[in-house]
């Protein structure tokens, strides 16, 4: 009996840290229970780098084109539906655009995805009052910004 292995490949979610004259450009997440904050971004899709995922992230979610300048953090997923997955931070900039505009799967009526997703600018000062996924991005951003 001969055994064949699939070659599994390891997920990635890509997200864009996007600040300007001291805020931080988040997506606030309310469900049925809780409410939190995330940075904007999503999964690299089959065949896609993680620049072009975030700049197609950067339309759907948000309505603007950004470019992407740099790695700050990856890190393990660590939200249960994701465990495995490899999540980066990269810093970014808007181009152009209207913030609010985005048509993502987030914002059709009758998704698969569950509560409400609204874009804010936070102060980064105040990011150690709010509820920001990871803990661990939120405090790079702090130290590096304050």
């Amino acid at each position: 009996m001969q055994l064949t292995f699939k070659k599994l490949k390891m997920k990635i979610r890509a997200r864009a840290v996007i600040v300007k004259d001291g805020k931080i450009l988040l997506i606030k997440r309310t469900k049925p229970g809780i409410v939190y904050w995330v940075i904007p971004g999503g999964g690299v899709e089959r065949g896609e780098e993680d620049r072009d995922a975030l700049i197609r992230e950067g339309k759907e979610e948000l309505g603007v084109n950004i470019e992407v300048k740099e790695l700050l953090m990856e890190m393990d997923s660590k939200k249960p539906e994701t465990k495995g997955q490899k999540e980066r931070f990269y810093l970014c900039e808007i181009k152009s655009g209207k913030i609010g505009s985005g048509n993502g799967p987030e914002f059709e009526r009758d998704s698969v995805y569950i509560g409400q997703y609204d874009i804010e600018w936070r102060d980064i000062i105040d990011l150690k009052f709010i509820n920001l996924k990871p803990a661990e991005i939120r405090d790079l951003i702090r130290n590096k910004y304050n």
